[in-house]
């Protein structure tokens, strides 16, 4: 009888250490599961916020961007809703000499993208002189930033400025030991509103697909 009572509570204590163990095991389970749940919420939420940080807009509309090759030599980045000028329209609207080779524009042709591939004899090394020619050569402007920056192994010169009416943003390069000026202007008066913009266009400036996948994945 005591042998059997003993047996029994054995038994009882290995069912009862089983079924803890079972227990336990389940509820690990389900908060190892809530835990990743948490944890794929959090990324998720990242995820979702940074897509929105990334979204660029003006007056609450995004502004999506179309990729340009220019001259097969390098590639930008312009506002979808923004017009390529014809040759004919460009000849009647720029008609001076050295006027610039590509132009888009907004709808309300009050934003603009300048692209101007010149003869103008340049280098790499030459381009930290030419900027700083450029600003102390500027009268009745106020230049809110300018320096030079490596970027794809080539030098690029900045230049941001203003006038009474006009924000500039502009980005100097070579290409064939020729000068190239790419320029995003706007009104003084929006150019808050513009100033991802412009900067998406400048910061999209490369030179080869395998540039523009680096770019796209930063």
């Amino acid at each position: 009888m005591v042998f059997n009572m003993k047996k029994k509570e054995i038994i009882l204590g290995v069912i009862g250490i089983v079924v803890i163990v079972i227990v336990a095991f389940f509820l690990a389970n389900i908060i190892h599961d809530n835990h990743v749940k948490t944890i794929n919420k959090e990324e998720d939420d990242k995820r979702e916020e940074e897509k929105k940080e990334e979204k660029i807009e003006v007056d609450g509309a995004e502004i999506n961007f179309k990729t340009y090759r220019v001259d097969s030599s390098f590639f930008l980045n312009v506002p979808d809703t923004f017009k390529m000028l014809d040759e004919v329209t460009l000849k009647s609207k720029y008609n001076y000499n050295n006027r610039p080779e590509l132009v888009f524009m907004s709808e309300s042709d009050t934003e603009h993208v300048f692209v101007s591939t010149t003869n103008e004899d340049m280098t790499d090394d030459g381009l930290e002189t030419y900027l700083n020619n450029r600003v102390a050569g500027l009268t009745g402007m106020t230049v809110v930033d300018s320096g030079v920056y490596q970027k794809y192994d080539k030098t690029f010169a900045r230049l941001v400025a203003t006038d009474v009416n006009t924000y500039y943003n502009i980005r100097f390069f070579t290409l064939d030991n020729k000068l190239v000026t790419v320029e995003f202007n706007c009104s003084v008066n929006t150019y808050e509103k513009w100033e991802k913009v412009a900067n998406e266009i400048m910061n999209s400036l490369c030179f080869n697909e395998d540039d523009i996948k680096k770019y796209s994945s930063d």
